[in-house]
Order: structure tokens, then C-alpha cells, then sequence
């Protein structure tokens, strides 16, 4: 049977989702407090037991055709016991069907892994979102600006660079930006910001890998190159590896539900 998610299920739902993502436990109870919503967890269950979840999480989209409703795919696994069933498969028609009923545009998500890019060609679904990764050492040179931890006052002018480092798009609410930088804030090293006469140039969430080595997700801006020199500095790193909108690197698939082209664009960061 498959069904939405009541609060009844938390326990089960944790439970499937520790097996299928195992580790990252400060993450997995910061989503569950933050995120979580039984409302749009589908799950498909059998005699009690929950075989298969995925979350609908919705978003808005810019794409060719303005800004549009979608739903992201999150969270999506099944317990080893029940996999080679076609539980997936089922639960993402559905998922399919309820969001053309309520006039979604499209579905997304996010492959964990390269070989299910075509497992979910298989659903319909289009390679449309891509970035770069390249790493910097710290030089210790001079930084043209100043370094700033982000706060929620800074989320204007953070979404302003977000939304101009693409045409195509998903866009966060405000509500969103609050929660992915408090996520930060909790569980990596925060959100940074390069400002120059009074203006955020470039901005990025922190990761700290170990070793003397950070992970910088969203390089957004300009200036990002200067803004990974300052947080390498500010930091006493010796290593910073960047991800940012570019071309180089698959990160996410769309299906839409009509006749819009697919184009190359950027999926911003979503939790982690």
C-alpha cells in the first residue's frame, strides 16, 4: 500500500532511514527536528512495515517558462529486504501522478551516486543541473575585502548572487535560507561572505574535511576566489576544495510533465 507518512511512523521511518543512510547522525536528527513532515513522506508499506519512503519536498523552479511549482525527490530508499521489487518504481509514479494532479511542473532530485543518473533515465528523467569543483591552496596574499559570517540579515543579498549565477534554477524561500544556514551553524563551520565597499561579492557554507582541509558548497559570486583565500585565512586552512555553478560536473536530473526543454543549469544546495 502506498500511502503518506502520520506521526505514528516517525520511529519507522528513522529506522529505514538509519539502515539505507547510515553515519551522519547529527544530520540525520537536525533533518528530522528542522525538516521533517509526515504530510509529504510517501511510503510504501506492507503488513506494517515500511518497505520504501521518499519525501515530495516542494520548491519553486526558474526555468524558460518563468517560476514554476515542483517537487524535490529527497530521501529516497528502499530496506535491502524489499529492493529488486519495484518499490521505487511504484512510488515514484505515484509521486508522479500527485504532482500532476496538483500542477506541478516537474520532479528533481539529486543522484547519490553516478550510475543512478541512468537508473532514473529509466523514470523520465533528464540530466539538467551541473557544477564545478576546484580546489585552492592558501597563498596568505592579501585579500581585496572582508570576511563576514553570515547571518539571516544577509539572506537578500545572498539570493541575489544564488539567482543570478543561472538562468535555470531552483529557488529557496526565505524559510529555506534560515534553515540551511542555521544547519551550518550547527554541524559544519557557517556561511561565509566576501564583502567589498559594503557589498557581498561572493558567499559559501563550510565544511570543515579534517587535515587541514575544507569543503566550500555554493561558491557563488564573482569574487569566490578571493572569498576562499580569506576563508582559508580566517580559518588557518591549508586546503579548500569549492563546488560552484558550472558545467563540468553532473549533479541533478528534472522530469518535467510537459513540453519544456530541458536546459543546463544549477541546483542550489539543499541541506547537505
Amino acid at each position: 500500500m502506498i500511502r503518506f507518512a502520520r506521526q505514528t511512523d516517525l520511529e519507522h521511518v528513522i529506522a529505514l532511514w538509519k539502515q539505507c543512510f547510515p553515519g551522519d547522525d547529527a544530520f540525520r536528527n537536525w533533518f528530522f527536528q528542522t525538516v521533517y513532515d509526515p504530510a509529504i513522506t510517501l511510503l510504501d508499506e506492507e503488513e506494517g512495515t515500511i518497505c520504501a519512503m521518499l519525501q515530495m519536498l516542494p520548491y519553486q523552479l526558474r526555468d524558460a517558462r518563468g517560476v514554476r511549482p515542483v517537487t524535490y525527490i529527497y530521501g529516497a530508499c528502499t530496506a535491502p529486504a524489499y529492493r529488486r521489487q519495484h518499490r521505487m518504481d511504484r512510488l515514484l509514479q505515484h509521486s508522479f501522478a500527485l504532482d500532476q494532479t496538483e500542477g506541478r511542473a516537474a520532479s528533481i532530485l539529486i543522484p547519490q551516486e553516478e550510475w543512478l543518473f541512468g537508473f532514473y533515465d529509466l523514470f523520465g528523467y533528464q540530466t539538467a543541473f551541473y557544477l564545478d569543483t576546484v580546489t585552492r591552496t592558501r597563498d596568505n596574499q592579501p585579500v581585496s575585502g572582508t570576511i563576514h559570517t553570515l547571518r539571516e540579515a544577509d539572506i537578500p543579498a545572498m539570493r541575489a548572487l544564488y539567482e543570478s549565477s543561472s538562468q535555470v534554477c531552483l529557488l529557496r524561500s526565505t524559510r529555506d535560507w534560515s534553515n540551511q544556514l542555521a544547519m551550518f551553524d550547527r554541524l559544519g563551520l557557517g556561511a561565509y561572505g566576501l564583502v567589498q565597499n559594503g557589498v557581498l561579492e561572493a558567499y559559501a557554507f563550510v565544511w570543515d574535511d579534517g587535515d587541514g582541509k575544507l569543503w566550500a558548497q555554493e561558491c557563488c559570486g564573482a569574487a569566490a576566489d578571493m572569498l576562499a583565500q580569506s576563508i582559508l585565512q580566517q580559518c588557518q586552512a591549508d586546503e579548500i576544495r569549492m563546488t560552484r555553478p558550472g558545467r563540468s560536473q553532473k549533479l541533478g536530473c528534472i522530469r518535467y510533465y510537459d513540453d519544456t526543454p530541458v536546459q543546463p543549469g544549477y541546483f542550489n544546495l539543499l541541506f547537505n
